[in-house]
């Protein structure tokens, strides 16, 4: 859930006011399916020669009945003409928080610190070039304007996710448009945003002749997500739970019986519309094509991994490499965490028997199964010992990165009962020059990673990895499937 919101948050950038020294707030309520479960706070003040602008996004949401809570907040600061200068962002969800901060050095460095579970990481990235904050985009959007036909492109930096987005708009004719109860007419723009490994997504803008945004419409996971400006006391006033996990549901018109003795699995999805847009990777474990018509195969058949292989790694290529690093989400540098994967792998000869101890480790070291938990770091989890699939997959990478065994997290669906697949996450590990898949949230019921999983966003378990389970699900339905066994 944390995810989620991060991703609703990195959109919600249109922050425009009028010129002026005061500090200036506008007011947001956020429906999911018409639900009224969250609002946006977004003020601007203008600091000298400094520009800063926050967000802050409140959504209260369940996981089959279990409340969650999620604050996220954003603040960029900017010069006057949109240079940006720093940034922070908080996320709260229910007993885990989180900070970032960043400094962004005249040289396009990013100096970062990430808080949560009481441990500090600093890190250096390089700023995404020519990317932009709200200030920035603003200024942008005022240099266009709003003519009808006009075009224009941007690279959207987020505090919450440390990543830029690529954005286009299209501005379209003026529309009557219903603001919760009053029609008003407004400009509106198409959007879309593009992520490498998630493809793209589409969202409508409607803003006054003074750029204000006035509403936000984004379909997203099978929901339709508005953002409606409002007075302050109807956006803090009391909210509507809404229940996340049909959205994450995909059905199937076969049931995929002992998924763990398949050999293989190859899964027809059928765009739902013509122009939707999804994208499958191709890993070791996961081979797409296209067919004719438009729809996508997708076979799945577990790489077996071999004993021979040994660890830690020693190769020398750098996407490898990068698997064995420290993020935002996977600590392995932390006393705690190299503790516990040197508790698992200090009698292990092998790279493959290593990974199997940290899975069968991690299934039984996660004591409590708690959905609440939303999205947890590794060492948020090593200390808590509970959480759901996304907090075993990030422990499992980062004690398998201890170890020095390459790893990656997975987002994607998996096969649960009866024909139906759910929004589900788990590790791979680089052993012998392939991916080896690990599920230790499944490890009991089913012998962990099996061909009724399907891969639909790889990463390193930080917040973009999550665009593309979000920007799939809803595109798409299951077919046809044809087991091998």
């Amino acid at each position: 859930m944390r995810k989620l919101l991060l991703l609703i948050a990195a959109l919600l950038f249109f922050n425009s006011f009028a010129s002026g020294d005061t500090e200036q707030a506008n007011y947001f309520a956020l429906y999911f399916n018409d639900t009224r479960c969250g609002y946006d706070i977004q003020t601007r003040k203008v600091d000298g020669e400094r520009v800063i602008s926050t967000d802050n996004i409140v959504l209260e949401l369940e996981r089959m009945g279990t409340p969650i809570k999620i604050d996220v907040k954003e603040t960029a600061i900017e010069t006057i003409d949109g240079m940006p200068l720093s940034f922070k962002a908080t996320q709260k969800i229910s007993t885990m928080d989180m900070s970032v901060e960043g400094d962004i050095t005249p040289d396009g460095k990013m100096r970062i610190r990430v808080t949560n579970a009481g441990n500090t990481q600093e890190l250096v990235q390089d700023f995404p070039k020519g990317a932009v904050m709200t200030e920035g985009l603003n200024l942008l959007f005022k240099r266009q304007g709003l003519k009808k036909g006009t075009s224009y492109a941007a690279d959207l930096f987020s505090p919450s996710t440390l990543m830029a987005m690529k954005f286009t708009f299209n501005v379209g004719d003026k529309k009557q448009v219903d603001l919760l109860g009053r029609v008003v007419e407004l400009v509106e723009i198409k959007g879309e945003y593009f992520l490498l490994e998630s493809g793209s997504a589409l969202f409508t803008y409607y803003v006054d002749d003074d750029f204000n945004s006035q509403k936000m419409i984004m379909p997203l996971a099978g929901m339709n997500i508005e953002v409606i400006a409002c007075s302050r006391e109807f956006a803090l006033s009391k909210l509507t739970v809404a229940e996340m996990v049909d959205s994450m549901v995909v059905r199937s018109p076969v049931a995929v019986d002992d998924p763990e003795t398949a050999k293989e699995i190859t899964y027809t999805l059928k765009p739902i519309k013509a122009d939707a847009s999804f994208r499958f990777p191709e890993t070791d474990n996961q081979q797409v094509s296209k067919l004719p018509d438009g729809s996508v195969s997708v076979t799945v058949k577990p790489v077996k991994g071999e004993m021979a292989h040994k660890f830690p790694y020693t190769g020398n290529d750098p996407g490898i490499l990068k698997a064995l690093q420290g993020t935002q989400y996977i600590q392995t540098n932390h006393p705690l965490i190299k503790e516990l994967s040197q508790r698992c792998t200090q009698d292990k000869d092998s790279a493959l028997d290593a990974a199997l101890a940290i899975e069968a480790f991690v299934s039984g070291y996660i004591e409590e199964k708690n959905l609440s938990v939303g999205y947890a770091s590794a060492l948020e989890v090593a200390k808590s010992r509970q959480g759901d699939c996304t907090e075993h997959a990030v422990l499992t990478a980062a004690l398998c990165r201890a170890a020095g065994i390459p790893a990656r997290v997975i987002m994607g669906i998996v096969h649960v009962e009866n024909g139906l697949f759910m929004g589900h996450a788990w590790t791979e590990a680089y052993i012998g020059n392939k991916w080896i898949g690990l599920d230790a949230a499944l490890k009991d019921a089913r012998d962990g990673f099996d061909a009724g999983h399907i891969t639909l966003s790889i990463g390193n378990g930080d917040a973009g990895d999550f665009f593309g389970v979000m920007n799939n699900l809803g595109n798409f339905t299951i077919q046809d499937v044809k087991i091998t066994n």
